[in-house]
């Protein structure tokens, strides 16, 4: 018992010298205050490594460390690296998506107060600029009046037909010109029809 709590008072001394050092060789800059994270955690360690072993007499720190080093070597983590990548930039379109969609719609809501709007937006990640951008925008829009009741396709062919009727009118190029100028879009990737 007192020879191994002279080796864990020899082990703090060694590891709070060893810091102490290190710290005064680092230069002052912003990459000291993380060698000074690091430092800490290995000191919480020199200090949590007894007491757990204590309550665990099977706790092999050294053999934390070395599964540690098998996953680094595996490359392993490159597959969970790409899998949490691929998923936060879905993620990532996605909120985009839906916020550009709310954004078109209450400028649009604000410009002409006397339609309804339905916004269906398509983006798209760049990887060569690092940016997300606009594919294409179509602009649903309602008038006041209440719509007759649309035609209804059934089939068994796997290819159904746009069936919406795009407008060419005078409110339309308003539409598509302020859209444009708002969201620095080229107008012929928006697309207004009758919703």
């Amino acid at each position: 018992m007192i020879g191994e709590l002279r080796s864990f008072i020899i082990t703090i001394c060694t590891a709070v010298i060893f810091i102490t050092a290190v710290e005064m060789i680092l230069p002052s800059n912003s990459f000291k205050k993380y060698a000074k994270f690091v430092l800490g955690l290995i000191l919480i360690t020199v200090l949590i490594n007894p007491i757990i072993k204590i309550f665990d007499k099977g706790f092999d720190f050294n053999e934390y460390v070395n599964q540690a080093t098998k996953y680094v070597d595996s490359k392993e983590y490159d597959n969970t690296y790409s899998k949490y990548k691929n998923d936060s930039m879905t993620k990532t379109l996605d909120t985009f998506k839906l916020n550009l969609e709310s954004a078109v719609q209450a400028k649009l809501k604000d410009r002409f107060p006397k339609n309804n709007y339905a916004i269906e937006a398509q983006v798209a990640y760049d990887d060569q600029n690092d940016s997300v951008y606009v594919k294409s925008l179509k602009v649903g829009v309602k008038d006041g009046t209440i719509n007759p009741v649309k035609k209804v396709v059934i089939t068994t062919k796997g290819n159904v037909e746009n069936l919406t009727q795009s407008l060419n009118d005078e409110r339309s190029r308003l539409i598509k010109e302020y859209l444009s100028g708002e969201l620095k879009l080229a107008a012929n990737s928006i697309e207004v029809y009758k919703n």
